[in-house]
């Protein structure tokens, strides 16, 4: 008996010294890391312009200039300062995007009759057109030429993720005329860039 009592308490101190939370311990423990980027994302209405169809017949004059204003005529500029009112497209920076920048390029017209280049200057020529952009809130006279390639800046500010931008464009028709009624079509890109 004096064995088996001697036996219990020998047992109960090494008991005692091995606690028992280091026998169940992890050697080793996970972290999750989750790594959630800033992009570029823009979505941008409408997507299509018929040149004075806004409230014109849609046929085009050489030689006259087209703004894309909402739902104002069509053949007059916008005020001093563009209001929300004289901007026929809105972009968007989608949210959770990062802040951006925005240029505007536009292509030459072909497929038609109404083929025209772009000259690049912001002015008609013979067989080239001009173009132009501006914002609400801009001073119109600070318009920025879009060209058909290279640095067209529209907005530098840095457009922040879920905000909107109204804006439009404007079109110098060629100065000569055209042998044929069928439409031409060309292709206006707003482009996003890391602010």
């Amino acid at each position: 008996m004096r064995k088996t009592k001697w036996l219990g308490i020998l047992l109960a101190v090494a008991l005692a010294v091995i606690p028992a939370s280091s026998v169940l311990a992890a050697s080793s423990q996970d972290v999750t890391v989750t790594a959630t980027p800033l992009y570029l994302a823009i979505t941008n209405t409408p997507g299509t312009w018929l040149i004075n169809g806004i409230d014109g017949t849609g046929l085009i004059n050489p030689s006259t200039t087209y703004y894309a204003k909402g739902g104002a005529n069509e053949t007059t500029a916008p005020s001093a300062t563009v209001l929300d009112a004289e901007c026929y497209f809105t972009v968007t920076c989608t949210a959770g995007a990062t802040t951006c920048d925005l240029t505007v390029n536009w292509g030459d017209f072909t497929g038609g009759g109404a083929n025209m280049t772009n000259g690049d200057t912001g002015t008609a020529g013979a067989t080239s057109y001009g173009a132009s952009s501006w914002y609400s809130g801009m001073t119109y006279s600070s318009k920025v030429v879009a060209k058909a390639t290279g640095s067209s800046v529209l907005y530098s500010t840095g457009l922040a993720a879920a905000a909107s931008l109204k804006w439009g464009v404007e079109i110098a028709t060629q100065t000569t005329g055209w042998s044929s009624g069928t439409s031409s079509t060309s292709t206006l890109t707003i482009t996003a860039t890391a602010h």
